[in-house]
């Protein structure tokens, strides 16, 4: 194509019609210019295809993260209402105890385990890590950015909070020396724990416990604002696949 542009520049030059030539060279400089922006528009088109398909992808992970976060926190509800629910009942019967023998019995049915919370971050970790972030609108990103600073914010104050629960639980029912003697001799139990100890390890425990009431309840709000926002995050993410 370009041998054929060029011998018709050579005749007209040739047959003296530089008139023609320079208007034709003008020309051939436009084609040119426009097959170059037609080549750029093209890539950037492929460009475009590419970073919507891999964008694409990326929704499609979130969405199945925030489904399975959708559930797991709903389980993690219903388990912050059980345990609320315990420790209301235990507040409600401990007035009514006559004796510390009483009291131990109620100290049985509250809620002991301590939980670790995880959620599936694996999807706005690699955005994060790949530079793919990018690739998202502002309102996603943020919206992500948000999501991921919370979940972090709770997995860090909740295990804070069960390193201390877990540390004045043990105190209390003895974990330690005390305990090891015990379970080589327990006839040893009216030497070694007296009727004070007990009533100190009862009164650490309502103490943690009244601390984890608090911590459980303000975790509960937590979970459920993270709930609505994994929701109006998957609707956000929805409209963009369905554009």
């Amino acid at each position: 194509m370009i041998k054929f542009f060029r011998k018709i520049r050579q005749n007209l030059l040739m047959e003296n019609k530089t008139g023609k030539y320079f208007k034709y060279a003008v020309g051939e400089i436009i084609l040119v210019v426009i097959g170059i922006l037609i080549a750029l528009q093209i890539n950037n088109w492929n460009e475009n295809r590419k970073s919507t398909k891999i964008r694409n992808n990326y929704y499609r992970q979130v969405l199945q993260d925030l489904e399975k976060d959708t559930i797991y926190i709903n389980r993690v509800i219903v388990y912050l209402d059980s345990s609320l629910t315990l420790y209301q009942n235990y507040l409600e019967k401990l007035p009514e105890a006559e004796s510390i023998n009483d009291v131990i019995p109620l100290i049985g049915t509250l809620d002991w385990e301590f939980g670790y919370y995880t959620f599936n971050t694996n999807t706005i970790e690699s955005l994060l890590s790949t530079g793919d972030i990018k690739l998202m609108p502002d309102e996603i990103r943020n919206a992500l950015l948000d999501l991921r600073t919370t979940q972090n914010v709770i997995v860090k104050t909740i295990s804070g909070n069960n390193d201390v629960h877990l540390k004045d639980s043990q105190k209390a029912v003895g974990l330690g020396p005390i305990n090891y003697i015990l379970n080589i001799n327990p006839k040893l139990l009216n030497q070694l724990i007296r009727e004070e100890d007990i009533i100190s390890a009862i009164n650490i425990i309502n103490g943690t416990f009244q601390l984890r009431d608090y911590t459980d309840k303000n975790l509960r709000k937590q979970m459920q604002n993270m709930l609505e926002s994994t929701k109006e995050l998957s609707e956000l993410i929805n409209e963009e696949l369905n554009k």
